[in-house]
This record gives structure tokens, C-alpha cells and sequence, in this order.
């Protein structure tokens, strides 16, 4: 593959680095690329620097197009409790110093640059689809992640940032993720962050119908909290947010918010706390629940932080009767049916794999395809009136142009790999057209 560099310079806000110029090296071909960190690579404290939700997606966005928007066709980014991951379609050979300077624009560069992983062509589009099916998250097989890539994937292009290929490519991905958990059990009875949630609190509490739910927050997660925790008993539910909305939970089931402001009180006569809201930083401190707690005559209290970066200050697990989760924590209740999970990724895997070669030769064949359809094209060009007549009544029209001459020996090859009558069918369209 030939290369050649340019200077691609970034000139962006204050929010963003100074200007810099990076020399990277550019190709003829375009490519699928990603780079990120996930559970595997970082810890939790950690992951909370490189973050790309609702609150800074769109200045992502614009930091991505203006900085690197000469040898980018098109892109998305996808950050869940697990993992943050960009994925690019361009004519890069190396992302990594694209890596570098995205982690730069977040201030975490000094940070994440030694646990970023790189994955490109076929090893990307593998990586993709075992994360949109739940196979390459912490809780093995879990069900929320292929809605958060949907959700990603609509997000950008909305944008106008994801189109083209990779935009056809991603609509690929995620019919073989789906495949992926419908055609193996690793989609049967399927765990989830929420239900995992629901786990802690049966294991906690005696009667866990008995108690008093706040969640905080009104996003998807939010949503199956409250949705998993009704449908277990636990009916006595209030959500907060930062402003006021009815939450429809499903076709019997909606809340009114209640806002923000109120937090502080309605936690005093909550028993099961559980976050799952947008913040850079912590909304509840330790000095919040320490309040309450004296309010509660140390009546132990349960908090499940979702968030990602966190919604509770870490500090709360120093007091006596409050027990705090974090994604991390859920971990420890992940081993549940572990084996027979395993087993069944397993099969998913080798399914994605399969699935993955049948689109390389899908695409393959198109390629070969188009261009046998554009030599005969040309072909059609140097072709008079009597000789295009001729070629339609020959029984091997791939000979009778090889004699004509009109065609080069490559154009000749590529319109060797069709049948006789798809040569006919094809220059009788462009003679048409």
C-alpha cells in the first residue's frame, strides 16, 4: 500500500489544545479503524477521564471534523459504563497519534495513552460485533449494549459525522450482533446492569418489596431499573431528575420526576439508592448521605452507583450503615451461569466470524462486479452499431470481445469473472442507459 504524509492542523477553542501539527501518514485506501479503552485495559477511576455522553458528544464532534476532517470520510464514538471506543473510516494507516490527540482534547492523555488498544479492517468490524452483542462487555452476554450502540450510531448520524460505508457497515454489524445473541443462547434469559442490581438488593434485604426506591436519573438505564424493579415487587419508586418529565416505563407503568432540588430530603426515607444520570462529577457526597443517615436513625441505606464517571463520592463506603455498589462492584455477581455463558459465546463468536467472512466475500463479489459492469462500459464506447449487434447474437461474448480488441487485457480479467448472459444483460443496459 502506498503512503504519503501530510500536515493536518487543528485550530480549535479554548476548550481544546493549541494548535499543533501532526504529521500523519495518509493512504490511497480507506479502512475501518477504532481505538479505545474498556474494563479490561483501565479501572473505573480511570475510565471516568475519557467519557463521551450527551454533555460533550457534540463538541467532540466538532473537535473530530475540524481537526482531522481531510483524511476522515466518516465516524462515530460509543462510551457506556464499560468501555469509550471511536471508530473511524479513513485513509489513515495509523491511527495512533489521531488517539493521542483526542485524549489530549479531554485533558487524560498523560493518563490513558498506554491503555488505548487499536483495531483495523477485519479485526475492527470482529471487535464491533462482539461489542454490540454483549460478548465483550463485563457481565458476559448482557442485553443493555446493543441499544447503546443503536442509540450511538443514530446520535452521529444525526450529526452528519456518520454516513457512507461505515454508516453501511455499522447497519452490517449490528443484523450479525443480533444474529449473534437470537441464533445461541447467549441472549437467553439474559443478564443485565439492572437485573444485576436487582441481584444486590434480594441478596441485602430480607423483604426486598418492603422498601423504598429512589433512582436518580431518567435515561435508558434509568428506565429498566424501574421497569426490572417493578416487575420484582419493589413498587414504592420515586425519580429524580434535573428537570421534570413523565417517564414512561411501558404500556402500565410511568413516574413523574421529581426535580433535583429535592434530593436531599427524599433520600432520608429511601432504602435503596441507585444513580444513573450525566455529571462530571460526583452529585452526591459523602456529607449528603451522613446527613441523612443521622435523619434515619442509622437505618442502613443500599446505594448502586451506574454512573460512569460517577455519581457518588467513593467516600460514602467510610460510613458505618451505608453499602455502596459501583459498576465495578457488580462484578463480584457476574459469575452466575458463567460456564454455560462462556459456552455460548463461544458459539457466537465462531457465528460472528462466519458471518464476517460471507460479508467479505458478499462485498468481494460486488467489487468485482462493478468492475466488470465499468469495463464494459468502456467496451460499449469503442462498439458500433453492427458490431454491438453481433456481440448479442454470440454464444460466448466474452471471445467475440477479446477478438474486437476494444478493451484492455485487465478490463478483459475483470469481465472474465461474469456468464455469458450477465455480459449481455449488462452492456444491453449501458447501450440502453
Amino acid at each position: 500500500m502506498k503512503t504519503f504524509s501530510v500536515n493536518v492542523e487543528s485550530d480549535i477553542d479554548v476548550h481544546e489544545p493549541k494548535n499543533t501539527k501532526n504529521n500523519i501518514e495518509i493512504s490511497f485506501d480507506m479502512e475501518l479503524q477504532l481505538f479505545g479503552i474498556n474494563h479490561k485495559t483501565t479501572k473505573l477511576s480511570e475510565r471516568e477521564l475519557f467519557i463521551i455522553n450527551d454533555s460533550n458528544q457534540e463538541d467532540f464532534k466538532n473537535f473530530f471534523q475540524g481537526a482531522f476532517g481531510d483524511c476522515i470520510d466518516s465516524f462515530f464514538a460509543l462510551s457506556t459504563c464499560n468501555r469509550t471506543e471511536v471508530y473511524i473510516y479513513s485513509s489513515l494507516s495509523d491511527a495512533t497519534k489521531i488517539a493521542q490527540q483526542t485524549l489530549e482534547f479531554f485533558g487524560s492523555g498523560d493518563s490513558l495513552n498506554d491503555d488505548l488498544y487499536f483495531f483495523s479492517g477485519d479485526e475492527a468490524i470482529e471487535h464491533m460485533c462482539n461489542v454490540a452483542s454483549g460478548l465483550d462487555s463485563q457481565v458476559l452476554g448482557e442485553q443493555e449494549i446493543l441499544g447503546q450502540f443503536k442509540k450511538s450510531i443514530q446520535t452521529y448520524i444525526a450529526f452528519g459525522s456518520l454516513k457512507g460505508e461505515l454508516q453501511r457497515l455499522s447497519d452490517d454489524i449490528i443484523s450479525i450482533a443480533k444474529a449473534a445473541r437470537t441464533e445461541t443462547k447467549i441472549g437467553f434469559n439474559p443478564l443485565s446492569v439492572s437485573g444485576l442490581s436487582l441481584k444486590i438488593v434480594q441478596e441485602i434485604f430480607e423483604d426486598p418489596a418492603q422498601q423504598k426506591l429512589t433512582i436518580l436519573g431518567a435515561g435508558q438505564m434509568a428506565l429498566s431499573v424501574i421497569e426490572n424493579f417493578h416487575d420484582n415487587g419493589i413498587k414504592n419508586i420515586n425519580a429524580v431528575n434535573r428537570t421534570k418529565k413523565t417517564l414512561t416505563i411501558n404500556s402500565s407503568l410511568s413516574l413523574e420526576t421529581i426535580h433535583l432540588s429535592q434530593l436531599g430530603l427524599l433520600i432520608q426515607n429511601t432504602d435503596i439508592l441507585v444513580t444513573s444520570i450525566n455529571s462530571p462529577l460526583p452529585i452526591i457526597g459523602k456529607g449528603l448521605i451522613e446527613q441523612a443517615m443521622k435523619e434515619r436513625k442509622n437505618k442502613p441505606m443500599l446505594l448502586i452507583d451506574l454512573g460512569v464517571p460517577r455519581n457518588i463520592e467513593d467516600q460514602v463506603r467510610d460510613l458505618e450503615y451505608a453499602y455502596l455498589f459501583t459498576i465495578e462492584d457488580i462484578e463480584l455477581v457476574t459469575q452466575e451461569n458463567l460456564e454455560e455463558r462462556s459456552i455460548e459465546a463461544s458459539k457466537a463468536k465462531n457465528l460472528i466470524q462466519s458471518r464476517i467472512k460471507f460479508l467479505n466475500q458478499d462485498k468481494a463479489s460486488k467489487n468485482r462486479r462493478n468492475e466488470a459492469y465499468a469495463a464494459l462500459k468502456n467496451a460499449s464506447i469503442n462498439i458500433d452499431e453492427q458490431d454491438f449487434l453481433e456481440l448479442l447474437k454470440s454464444d460466448d461474448p466474452y471471445a467475440s470481445l477479446e477478438q474486437m480488441r476494444v478493451v484492455s487485457e485487465d478490463e478483459l480479467q475483470c469481465i472474465s469473472t461474469l456468464t455469458p448472459h450477465a455480459i449481455l444483460s449488462m452492456i444491453k443496459e449501458i447501450r440502453s442507459a
